[in-house]
């Protein structure tokens, strides 16, 4: 029954109490007004002294694994609640902290809820709001106790033991055993100075140590810059949710970037989904934290295509740099922009997704044939394969080829 219903049996018992001076009218009319000031009050007191808290086991979380985060709600006054609604406005998919419990006096809920992330992003824990009221379920008052707290999915990253597409500066190939005529971010050993030496080069802590000028010898730098291009213009993408090509591509970047980045590499990373997105090079593990926060939220949109994108960002690199894209696209507009990329030296390799197989149609006619001609690496990815093995099978077949 709600509040303006007792108020009307109220209104029409004083009515009939007045007009017939029955006294258990008159009782009747008493009870109700009493019942509704009771439960008023009730209502009011029913959300007094009530603390709640989440601790969850950490803010981010990767593709495929469980958050999981405990939640407590304590009830500090001596008067007891008789029912208690919590109400969590996560955005969280498939994540229900919402609990209902009825309470003593001084005593404490704890629940917890757990969840398995499917979909990578940032997503809103709260805000959490309790409900509650009297007996009779005439009043009813509402309190957030806890605001917002972002949570961060990251994207399913595969374990890579080998991605070796190009020859010289990746790793595996070693230090070099020849010196550098530069400084370079390798001091291998010192020896003693002899005259032609350049004086930067002198390494003065070994000079005073032996008494004599000793200067610094450099290996070749091994590492290259490498580039990943992460098409995501909408106008290529196929599929749906997890089996599109816009969460294979993001799984595939994030793949390659950390395996390269844990090899000691440095990795920069364009997208053009929503918009045109540049993370500039670095390297360690600052730059992996970098590489996931930004695959988490990239998202495919009307950006610059691929093209365009090659085109605005490749006078970035040097000949020591190495380009990598991932695309769906089976145009061939963007090919002349990645030529142009190989006449400068910069060593460009290809993952392909077919686009086709994601929305479970024959594939198309192989576009990306023409550049495997001209030498480019190609790695192709359908719908369904196994993406680490896919990447490492087709970088060991493109290896055993050029032997």
């Amino acid at each position: 029954m709600r509040p303006w219903q007792v108020v009307i049996l109220v209104i029409v018992l004083a009515f009939f109490a007045v007009s017939s001076g029955w006294k258990v009218l008159y009782i009747l009319a008493y009870v109700l007004v009493a019942l509704l000031v009771f439960s008023w009050f009730w209502s009011r007191l029913s959300l007094r002294k009530l603390e709640f808290q989440r601790t969850a086991s950490s803010g981010r979380v990767q593709v495929g694994e469980t958050f999981d985060e405990r939640l407590i709600l304590d009830n500090l006054s001596t008067l007891p609640k008789l029912w208690v609604q919590v109400s969590d406005g996560s955005d969280l998919p498939g994540h229900r902290a919402g609990y209902v419990a009825s309470m003593g006096g001084r005593k404490r809920a704890l629940w917890r809820a757990r969840c398995r992330c499917l979909l990578r992003g940032r997503f809103t824990l709260g805000p959490v709001v309790v409900t509650s009221g009297d007996p009779f379920g005439l009043f009813s008052q509402q309190k957030t106790l806890a605001g917002t707290q972002d949570l961060l999915v990251l994207p399913r990253v595969y374990d890579l033991s080998r991605f070796i597409l190009f020859t010289g500066g990746l790793p595996g190939r070693g230090n070099s055993s020849r010196r550098a005529l530069q400084a370079t971010t390798n001091a291998m050993t010192i020896r003693e100075y002899v005259s032609g030496d350049a004086l930067s080069r002198i390494h003065w802590r070994s000079s005073a140590h032996f008494n004599k000028l000793m200067v610094k010898e450099f290996d070749l730098d091994p590492a290259v810059d490498v580039w990943l291009f992460l098409d995501l213009h909408e106008d290529v993408q196929s599929g749906e949710g997890v089996h599109s090509t816009e969460e294979y591509g993001v799984t595939i970047a994030a793949s390659i970037a950390i395996h390269l980045l844990q090899q000691g590499l440095a990795v920069g990373l364009v997208t053009n989904g929503e918009k045109r997105e540049l993370l500039n090079l670095d390297r360690g593990d600052r730059q992996v934290e970098r590489v996931l926060e930004l695959l988490a939220v990239v998202t495919a949109g009307p950006g610059p295509d691929l093209k365009e994108a090659l085109s605005m960002d490749g006078f970035h690199f040097g000949r020591n740099a190495v380009a990598i894209v991932i695309t769906p696209s089976n145009s061939q507009d963007w090919h002349g922009s990645l030529r142009h990329l190989q006449m400068r030296g910069v060593q460009v390799a290809v993952v392909g997704l077919h686009a086709a197989t994601f929305n479970d149609q024959p594939a198309d006619e192989d576009a990306l044939a023409l550049l495997e001609g001209a030498g480019v690496p190609i790695i192709r990815v359908n719908k369904g394969d196994a993406i680490a093995q896919v990447l490492e099978s087709g970088s060991d077949a493109y290896a055993v080829k050029r032997r």
